[in-house]
């Protein structure tokens, strides 16, 4: 069911004036399944993302995406109908708003729990909720408007 195009979704950050839109895309000769991000900005940005596990809350990053480029950041089919995405700049700034806060760092990373962020010597950081519909394979597509 790779090639089945659902709706988009759209919302902006007035700082930034950054687009993004959350479809399933399909991209005939790219992995089966998995969460995709494409970066179809002029800027060079890098990616953290979270979702929910047994565990807990799992944030985790770095993908640097180039411009027009995309990259895989989940391998295995999606079995959550949330993700969490940020996205920032070569700079470090957050490039878009959230609905949720959760925990990252600057260098590589894997963490779980994403609360008391300060407490754990970690940094708060503002995700934008995706809604997958349940689809196992999704694309997020970065853009200005």
């Amino acid at each position: 069911m790779k090639n089945r195009t659902e709706g988009l979704r759209h919302w902006r950050n007035s700082a930034a004036g950054l687009l993004a839109s959350c479809a399933f895309l399909a991209f005939p000769n790219m992995a089966e399944a998995g969460l995709r991000v494409c970066n179809g900005s002029v800027d060079l940005v890098n990616v953290a993302i979270g979702y929910e596990t047994d565990e807990g809350v799992r944030t985790e990053g770095w993908w640097t995406i180039t411009s027009n480029a995309c990259s895989q950041v989940l391998q295995e089919a999606l079995t959550n109908k949330r993700y969490y995405l940020h996205v920032a700049d070569g700079f470090s700034e957050s490039r878009l708003g959230g609905d949720i806060t959760l925990c990252i760092r600057e260098e590589k990373f894997v963490l779980y729990d994403g609360d008391q962020c300060w407490q754990r010597g970690l940094i708060e950081a503002d995700f934008f909720q995706i809604e997958t519909e349940g689809a196992q394979d999704w694309t997020v597509l970065l853009s200005y408007d």
